[in-house]
């Protein structure tokens, strides 16, 4: 049986013992491993790699994660953690909670009485082309050019680009109109990845607590405004994943030992023999140089990112030294932390 670690829901402030019940992954029971004035919400689960898992079963996990991140919001002001963050045991939790101290105490402040809102907007493209035929003489003067076998191509690529930034000034206008709407009840908004076509919008906004009916009855309004040119879906409040960017990893050393190899380092490096390994391979591979060579330059940068990572991560820990060296050894990338983004 694989050995037990410790999954990472989320890190909250609270300095008693808690549980919250068998709510975890696989219903294992969520409690609390405490550090100062924080802690982190864990449930007791193998230490496995979830990338082996199926794509059902991933889905299952992830929402489950999310939901007990959403359970102890209700009581809690939440620093949701990436899915799949595992701890081997409960000394490598306070491990994480004591290095990353000072970033969970600042995420905290930042989104104290405060909860995230996804707003999600959509539109039906197909009626504003046809209003926008309707009411725009250029486009009708060029569709009837169009048709011409002399002027044909050059009309239709006129039209082609008219309609495209016709589109895009009208959704940017949308999202201008959506977002100066929101703007009076909400602290700050974050555009996130259109998932469809029909989607021209989707934005996170941080709202207060006592700002959420306000925020409630701004999106009423915007929906009655639009009617059937614009559809709204919202969803709150939720951990304020898009306003609190904390990426905990613990060290991978496969993924660390193959970058050192690539660059040709020993198991000791600096930051600055990163740089002129980079340099001296980049002088070998570059495709300005050397045809052919993309995909090996390209592993090459990636290998100097992961490098240059994983040694600031450190930087942060045994303090900024010139020209500290950084140990790539299997037991010292592994007992490491990788802290990515910040509030």
């Amino acid at each position: 049986m694989p050995e037990e670690g410790k999954y990472i829901y989320c890190v909250i402030r609270e300095n008693k013992d808690q549980k919250f019940g068998s709510i975890g992954i696989n219903n294992r029971e969520v409690g609390l491993i405490r550090y100062k004035d924080i802690a982190a919400a864990v449930s007791p689960t193998p230490v496995i790699n979830f990338d082996r898992f199926s794509k059902e079963n991933l889905t299952q996990y992830a929402a489950t994660h999310q939901k007990v991140n959403e359970f102890l919001m209700k009581d809690y002001d939440v620093v949701p953690m990436a899915f799949g963050l595992i701890a081997q045991n409960q000394d490598d939790v306070l491990g994480i909670l004591e290095k990353a101290y000072l970033q969970f105490n600042m995420a905290l402040q930042k989104i104290a009485g405060k909860g995230e809102f996804a707003v999600q907007i959509f539109w039906e493209e197909k009626k504003f082309l046809e209003e926008l035929a309707h009411n725009n003489p250029e486009i009708q003067k060029l569709k009837q050019e169009s048709q011409s076998l002399v002027t044909g191509i050059i009309a239709k690529l006129k039209l082609g680009k008219l309609i495209f930034e016709a589109l895009e000034n009208k959704r940017k206008e949308y999202l201008r109109d959506v977002e100066n709407s929101l703007k009076e009840c909400s602290l700050g908004s974050r555009s996130g990845k259109l998932l469809d076509e029909t989607m021209i919008g989707n934005i996170s906004f941080l709202v207060e607590k006592k700002a959420e009916s306000e925020f409630d009855k701004k999106m009423q309004e915007l929906g009655k405004k639009y009617g059937e040119k614009l559809r709204f879906k919202y969803i709150g409040p939720m951990p304020s994943y898009s306003f609190v960017n904390i990426n905990l990893k613990m060290g991978n050393f496969e993924v660390v030992n193959e970058a050192r190899k690539l660059l040709g380092l020993n198991e000791e490096a600096s930051l600055e023999g990163i740089k002129k390994a980079y340099y001296r391979l980049s002088q070998e591979y570059h495709p300005d140089k050397v045809r052919g060579k993309e995909e090996e330059m390209k592993k090459i940068i990636q290998a100097r990112a992961v490098l240059a990572n994983y040694c600031q991560s450190c930087a942060e820990f045994l303090g900024k030294v010139e020209d500290q060296k950084y140990s790539f050894k299997k037991e010292d990338v592994e007992n490491s932390l990788i802290i990515k983004g910040g509030c």
